[in-house]
């Protein structure tokens, strides 16, 4: 796995043998524009380089601003399906507002092409990735 970005509040990494991004955000905060710097990191890695599937780890992810997940849904997911994404997964944990957050992002990307599904952990995504 290559490690392409590494902070407090989150790593981004690149799982060569399926050809996955995998981003896993920690409980410290981060601004706006660390947020979107993230994904940024991702679509441009994606554009420069085969990428089959996506894995973004919100268990611990402070809660998103409603501007950075409109952002998101508007701007950064539409841009990271032109770059040839086969599948998009998240790990969500119990917390209510990570399961808020991802609810409305499901809804909003639920009528796209791009399949994606919800897991308990990493492993559970990875297999369903390549299946």
């Amino acid at each position: 796995m290559a490690e392409l970005l590494k902070k407090d509040y989150v790593t981004v990494s690149f799982e060569e043998e399926i050809k996955a991004l995998y981003v896993m955000w920690s409980g410290f905060g981060y601004t706006s524009e660390q947020y979107k710097e993230v994904w940024e990191i991702c679509i441009a890695y994606g554009e420069n380089n085969k990428v089959d599937y996506f894995l973004s780890d919100i268990t611990n992810q402070k809660v998103v601003n409603p501007d950075d997940r409109k952002w998101f849904e508007e701007v950064a997911f539409p841009r990271a399906v032109k770059t040839g994404l086969k599948k998009g997964a998240t790990i969500v944990g119990a917390n209510p507002f990570t399961r808020f957050y991802i609810n409305n992002i499901m809804k909003k990307i639920g009528g796209t092409s791009l399949p994606f599904k919800a897991f308990k952990n990493k492993e559970e995504a990875f297999k369903w990735f390549v299946s």
